[in-house]
């Protein structure tokens, strides 16, 4: 009976989407505080689209395009992000851990007050995105292109930056590790009140 009680909640979770929410989104590209957990959203155009405050966690989201969209408050808790445009997206205040964003666009994204951990994605695409009191923990961005982004109040001593391009990236009042301002002025970029520790 256990083992039976085991399965069922382990079916469940596979598919923890409520299907009136993902029916309404695919419809209409607006679900505001959905749940659309888990569910598999994969090679579509999402253009415009208003997911905000909806959960995403364990959602696909691989090769959708979801340029200019608004996903503020979005849960994207171990979410499959590999090949997804969301250049020019607003992602505040978004919870990104344990995310595959292998190949993903956040060209131009708005990635304020947005919390980032446990992430090291291939070919990251972050050039000219907004970082403002973002939260980095265990973030590598070695792999990452974030030439003409800005970045205010973040603290980078849990991240990789060494290997990334950060080329007229810039960073205000943010702290580093000694090692990361030494790469990040080879870079050229822009250091203004950085802390250096």
């Amino acid at each position: 009976m256990k083992s039976i009680l085991v399965l069922f909640f382990l079916i469940s979770s596979l598919f923890a989407y409520n299907q009136k929410d993902l029916d309404k989104f695919l419809n209409t590209k607006v679900c505001q505080n959905c749940d659309l957990s888990n569910a598999n959203l994969s090679g579509k155009e999402f253009q415009n689209s208003d997911l905000s405050g909806t959960n995403l966690s364990g959602a696909n989201l691989s090769k959708s395009d979801f340029l200019k969209s608004n996903l503020w408050g979005a849960n994207l808790t171990n979410a499959n992000l590999s090949d997804t445009n969301l250049r020019a997206s607003n992602l505040s205040a978004v919870e990104f851990k344990n995310v595959n964003c292998n190949n993903t666009t956040l060209k131009g994204a708005n990635l304020s007050n947005a919390s980032l951990s446990n992430i090291k994605c291939k070919n990251l695409s972050l050039w000219g995105a907004t970082f403002l009191d973002t939260t980095l923990e265990e973030v590598d961005f070695s792999k990452a292109g974030a030439a003409y982004a800005n970045f205010n109040g973040v603290d980078f001593s849990k991240t990789v930056l060494e290997g990334g391009i950060f080329w007229n990236a810039k960073f205000i009042n943010s702290t580093f590790t000694k090692t990361q301002c030494k790469y990040l002025k080879t870079e050229e970029a822009i250091l203004d009140g950085a802390e250096c520790n």
